[in-house]
């Protein structure tokens, strides 16, 4: 579980802003080299003003009992119109031996003010900055209107590039459905770690399923159950 829930964040704009996706619930099962560890819920509901967009992780079974872990990731905003922008985002990783915290606001389109583990920051940022969260949301905005894939990502004091690349499509069976996804993948300038997330088009472009590798770990999330208007 060591590595489980910080990864996560990796698998799924101020000024930019992004076309609002349908509000859904989803969840997911969490796995390591095969083995369900845990569950994820996630949530994307509107105000007539903003939006929430957020993932709770949770360990369940014995991995619940060894280590406790729980992850929060949250991503606050305005909606005007169909526009969405990134305000304020918390990724808070609790477990039995550590309490680490993430978070931080969008000052101005090119200011990110924040702290991580109790330490504070303030960054100069591009202007089409945004959060780990709104990525999942950005990539399934950008991939059904054909647009590139790349992206600064606001995290843990840094700014971080993420160029996906498009692989093609494949046929995923999960215990919410069969669906046809564009599959894209994204990968460290190391070549150590990697990430690669399907997508269905008959879902919005929203996860299915996705992996990331990390050195000769691999953690997934698969969807279980989904529900949109």
């Amino acid at each position: 579980m060591k590595r489980l829930l910080p990864a996560l964040t990796l698998i799924l704009a101020p000024a930019l802003g992004l076309a609002a996706p349908v509000p859904f619930q989803a969840s997911y099962a969490v796995s390591v080299n095969g083995m369900t560890l845990g569950g994820m819920d996630s949530s994307l509901k509107y105000t007539a003003t903003g939006y929430t967009y957020q993932k709770l992780t949770k360990a369940n079974g014995l991995a619940a009992m060894l280590s406790g872990d729980t992850l929060t990731e949250r991503s606050t905003g305005s909606k005007q119109g169909e526009q969405l922008s990134a305000q304020h985002y918390l990724h808070h990783h609790k477990s039995k031996r550590k309490d680490r915290r993430d978070e931080f606001t969008f000052t101005s389109p090119t200011r990110v003010t924040g702290q991580y583990e109790s330490k504070p920051y303030d960054l100069s940022a591009p202007a089409d900055t945004i959060d780990s969260a709104l990525l999942e949301l950005r990539l399934m905005d950008d991939l059904a209107s054909g647009k590139p894939l790349n992206y600064q990502v606001a995290s843990r004091g840094k700014i971080k590039p993420y160029r996906f690349q498009k692989l093609g499509t494949e046929t995923l069976e999960t215990p919410a459905g069969s669906y046809e996804c564009e599959k894209v993948q994204v990968t460290a300038d190391d070549g150590k770690r990697q990430t690669t997330v399907w997508l269905a088009p008959s879902l919005h472009y929203h996860i299915v399923r996705a992996a990331h590798r990390d050195d000769d770990e691999v953690i997934e999330v698969t969807l279980t159950r989904h529900q949109a208007p």
